[in-house]
């Protein structure tokens, strides 16, 4: 947690210090607000279809969970993030959904990573339409030409990698009762209580994997993850034309890209110096100037994470709960 608040604190003062708040106003003021407006929209859009996506992969273990909690729980976990650090809304979105499902934490947990694994698809499926939609030259140097054909080169090589990493994790999934054997195994020599505490978790995750052997579970959360993460790189396409940035969707896609790989560093609450830095040099590999780079970063922070932030915090409110009291549920049967 310290870690990820110094780097951001750290990252935070590098991005402000050398900013020309007269020509950044400038540049806010010549922001087409209409487009910025529906990149809200489209962002906020997302959190809807995370929770239908959810509802479909919990179809087999609550199959009566309705889209509404699951969204509550969603935009709960965002506001967390965006509030509290050390990414606490990863751990406040199932605890919250496995109140209002009633179903074992360790199920709901199970289909939180499935989810990841359901982003990973998306995320590489952008990459690979970064890489058949990028033009060979973006800006006007040879060293733009080299980036692009860099980025096709390595965008392909890194979404095939993912992509067997993704069959390989499936497959795994698939084998769950056997896997359970080997996971036995290992166990005998803990205490008995021990032993039966952590196998009782283990069925719990495969019982949340069990809408993997649901074709129709997974077909739909697959193709719900391709909208997520389109409609993610759609809304920065957007802000693009809020800002008269002259660059292709296939910018967009790349921008995407980075940003998901900024957020996995540690970092202090809203992501805040780590987000921005990683959206302002993202800008500036496409040969855009330092102010329209910054002015760019901090309203695509601010639609990302303002917006959300403030759902969350009224689904909280009427959830009659609170920041401090997510760490507190009524507990899970195990």
């Amino acid at each position: 947690m310290w870690a990820g608040i110094i780097l951001s604190v750290v990252l935070t003062v590098y991005f402000v210090a050398p900013i020309e708040w007269g020509d950044l106003a400038a540049e806010f003021r010549k922001t087409r607000l209409g487009f910025v407006a529906l990149a809200v929209a489209m962002l906020l859009c997302e959190f809807v279809m995370r929770a239908v996506r959810w509802k479909l992969l919990l179809r087999r273990i609550a199959p009566d969970a309705r889209v509404s909690d699951l969204f509550s729980a969603t935009v709960i976990g965002a506001a967390a993030n965006s509030l509290l650090p050390a990414r606490a809304g990863e751990l406040a979105k199932p605890l919250v959904a496995a109140h209002k499902v009633g179903v074992p934490f360790s199920s709901v947990i199970a289909t939180a990573v499935l989810e990841r694994v359901f982003d990973l698809l998306g995320l590489v499926t952008v990459l690979l339409a970064m890489s058949l939609t990028l033009p060979d030259s973006v800006g006007v140097s040879a060293e733009d030409a080299e980036l692009v054909g860099n980025l096709k080169k390595y965008g392909t090589l890194g979404a095939a990698a993912a992509l067997a990493g993704l069959g390989t994790f499936l497959a795994l999934t698939l084998q769950g009762r056997a896997a359970r054997g080997i996971f036995e195994r290992l166990l005998t020599p803990a205490p008995p209580p021990v032993r039966r505490r952590f196998l009782g978790l283990f069925d719990g995750f495969v019982d949340g994997l069990a809408s993997v052997r649901d074709p129709g579970a997974v077909a739909g959360a697959a193709l719900i993850s391709l909208l997520i993460w389109f409609n993610g790189a759609g809304a920065i396409f957007v802000l693009f034309k809020a800002f008269s940035l002259p660059l292709p969707f296939g910018a967009a896609c790349f921008t995407t890209v980075a940003i998901a790989v900024a957020v996995v560093l540690p970092q202090a609450p809203g992501f805040l110096g780590v987000f921005p830095v990683a959206i302002e040099k993202t800008l500036m590999l496409w040969s855009i100037d330092p102010t329209p780079a910054k002015a760019f970063a901090i309203v695509f922070w601010a639609v990302s994470f303002v917006p959300v932030t403030v759902v969350g915090l009224a689904a909280l409110w009427r959830e009659g709960l609170s920041l401090r009291g997510l760490w507190k549920p009524p507990a899970a049967p195990e």
